[in-house]
């Protein structure tokens, strides 16, 4: 009897354990399922305003998963679009990325094969919703694997109330970037726990396998995949370099490269050609070396091959700065060329016009980040100071993320996921003492441990730390939150100021009386930014769309815009064109006082990229235009001074912002 009292009672203790985790285990899931709520509710703020996509390239994904869904997924790789870019149209396989348009459309078919009578147009709309909840709940594990559950709440809470990323994961925000966002959330985490040593050599191999998806996944969806790959290659040098490299992270680097660029060889738009270029080549190299070193490891000095892959690293960054200045081309494309030296120059006035590929703002970066960058910041001091594999991948994936996002705007999204991770790595790590503490006197209640004066740190001190913290977010999460609430372009019609409470809805009229009175053989003119919502919402034909296609198209429609009337007429008879659109914008209480939204403020770039002299329409010092601007045909549909012989007004939207024309050919029916 007195034998198995011990064992009872160590029973009891061992069942009251299991309750206490499970307990644990439910408020963690719990946790997450409130992140994923404020997630999903902060998006999908924008459905007040009207379900209209986000932005114009929205509007291609979904025409294009429409056309997916409807067709079957092998039509992709025939599909040539005739109602864009008219006459030649458009290839979409080679000139698309499929991973949003099969990703839709796989969905909708599952939706509507168990039952649920969804659109197309409503899958599309509330992807990016799901997508946000799944990289949110990756993101959870990702700072799991890196300092616990506590970080991956955090990561995962970042994530959610992150202005960047719910910029391009909103409600109708349907483009790649909701793939891509997921899918680096996804690769770090799925190769983080391949190159994990304390994992068998099958469990290994499973995640570098579901890395390499995640890559060609990626690939198949967003054209920033290169920086995945350059991470990786990068990540494998400085493991060369600091003499950590072992057999574990040869299997996971291959499996991921390897799975991944056989899918990227499937892609129409990539192909084995693509994987010919210098970044791919110099990822594929990297396997012989490793296997290479590996086999002689033993023969030589290792810190000879350590001092060769940091010399490699520096040769490559030197020539990417150096080569370029001394008039060597790289033989890579100027965007990815630019990303990786902003320095490089250009004269492409169409490159130059596009916002997203300015660079961006330090403030504007710290506004998106708030306190998250500070955080994030602190996460990387103390990742470098515990040095592990874990910790070098995730301060690599922040400090690269972070340059690239400096380059360019757009790329300010890939910077979410790194900044949120080493985000909580940081509040953590400030935050442990206090946990500690906090553990301690816990213990100590349970009579489990003897005291340990921790100085000047108690529980109390820990719980208000937790308050701090708390409020210090309250910014951030207020920007996370705003930043949603509000419509998207095309529910404002690009104007976004209310008049007696609604804001204006000229754009879908006017997309509806195109819908409604354009006829289906018939030809649209309009500025390239509108192509998309002209050809997704009207249904209609367009010269030109926000794919930039066709540099030259876009110049020959700048042509048609600056030049006058009589000698514009010829070029649009060369398309055959029977509309032509303009937008323009300002105050309806006063028509004289124009704001920069339209085409009164694009016409200076349509001057650039037509290859005109920009001093002889503008006074670029005071942002003026010259009297020979208002003998351009942009400026006569705009001001409604056009020449009837030519154009006559056809519609005109309730404030008067978009405006339609009908074109005519003198002397010559159509």
């Amino acid at each position: 009897m007195t034998e198995t009292q011990p064992t009872t009672s160590s029973t009891q203790l061992d069942i009251l354990e299991k309750i206490r985790l499970s307990r644990i285990r439910a408020m963690e899931v719990g946790v997450l399922a409130i992140i994923i709520v404020i997630a999903v509710l902060i998006r999908v703020q924008p459905i007040e305003y009207g379900a209209y996509y986000t932005a114009y390239d929205p509007n291609f994904q979904y025409r294009a998963t429409e056309y997916v869904a409807e067709n079957g997924f092998a039509s992709w790789w025939t599909w040539h679009d005739t109602m864009s870019w008219y006459p030649m149209g458009r290839n979409v396989a080679t000139s698309a990325y499929p991973g949003i348009p099969f990703s839709g459309a796989f969905i909708y078919m599952v939706l509507n094969a168990v039952g649920l009578d969804v659109s197309v147009y409503t899958v599309g709309l509330y992807f990016p919703l799901l997508m946000a909840s799944l990289t949110c709940i990756l993101s959870y594990f990702l700072g799991k694997e890196l300092s616990g559950k506590a970080a991956g709440l955090f990561a995962a809470l970042f994530m959610a109330i992150n202005p960047a990323f719910i910029a391009r994961s909103t409600l109708g925000f349907y483009d790649t970037e909701n793939i891509g966002i997921f899918a680096i959330v996804a690769i770090s985490l799925f190769f983080i726990r391949s190159i994990d040593e304390a994992r068998t050599l099958e469990h290994r191999a499973v995640y570098g396998v579901l890395s390499g998806l995640s890559l060609g996944y990626l690939y198949a969806s967003w054209g920033a995949a290169r920086y995945m790959t350059g991470l990786l290659a990068l990540y494998m040098l400085i493991m060369l370099y600091t003499e950590r490299f072992q057999v574990r992270h040869l299997i996971s680097y291959s499996f991921t490269i390897g799975v991944g660029y056989l899918i990227v060889m499937v892609v129409p738009r990539l192909g084995t050609s693509s994987l010919m270029s210098i970044d791919h080549l110099a990822a594929f190299g990297l396997v012989p070396i490793m296997l290479v070193y590996l086999f002689i490891r033993e023969m030589i000095d290792v810190k000879m091959v350590a001092n060769l892959a940091g010399g490699l690293i520096i040769v490559g960054i030197v020539g990417l700065f150096l080569l370029p200045a001394v008039g060597i081309d790289i033989p890579m494309t100027y965007k990815f060329l630019k990303v990786l030296n902003p320095f490089t120059s250009t004269d492409n006035a169409l490159y130059l016009s596009v916002a997203e590929n300015k660079v961006i703002a330090w403030a504007s970066l710290f506004q998106d980040f708030g306190t998250i960058t500070i955080l994030a910041v602190v996460g990387t001091y103390f990742s470098i100071k515990s040095q592990n594999d874990k910790n070098i991948y995730a301060t690599l994936f922040f400090l690269t993320a972070l340059y690239f996002a400096g380059v360019m705007a757009r790329l300010s999204q890939v910077l979410a996921a790194p900044a949120c991770l080493m985000g909580a790595y940081g509040l953590v790590e400030i935050a442990r003492p206090f946990i500690d503490a906090s553990i301690q006197q816990e213990e100590e209640s349970r009579g489990k441990k003897k005291r340990r004066t921790v100085f000047g740190v108690n529980k109390t001190l820990g719980v208000a730390f937790i308050v701090m913290v708390t409020l210090s977010l309250t910014p951030d999460i207020w920007s996370g939150v705003t930043s949603a609430d509000g419509p998207n372009s095309l529910a404002c019609s690009a104007v976004p100021y209310m008049f007696d409470g609604e804001y204006p809805k000229d754009w879908p009229l006017a997309l509806e009386w195109m819908k409604n009175n354009v006829g289906d053989d018939e030809v649209i003119c309009s500025w390239w930014d509108y192509g998309y919502w002209i050809e997704a919402m009207a249904g209609k034909t367009t010269m030109a769309d926000g794919a930039t296609q066709s540099e030259h198209q876009i110049k020959n429609i700048a042509d048609i815009m600056i030049r006058p009337e009589n000698e514009s007429i010829q070029t649009l008879r060369r398309y055959g064109a029977d509309y032509i659109v303009v937008f323009i914008t300002f105050n309806p209480n006063d028509p004289t006082s124009e704001w920069s939204l339209g085409d009164n403020a694009k016409w200076p770039q349509m001057v650039l990229i037509g290859g005109f002299n920009i001093t002889d329409y503008y006074y670029t010092n005071y942002g003026v235009a010259k009297s020979l601007f208002y003998d351009t045909t942009i400026a006569k549909l705009m001001y409604h001074d056009a020449d009837t012989q030519y154009f006559t007004q056809a519609y005109a939207s309730p404030n008067g912002y978009v405006l339609i024309y009908k074109i005519q050919y003198p002397n010559e029916s159509q």
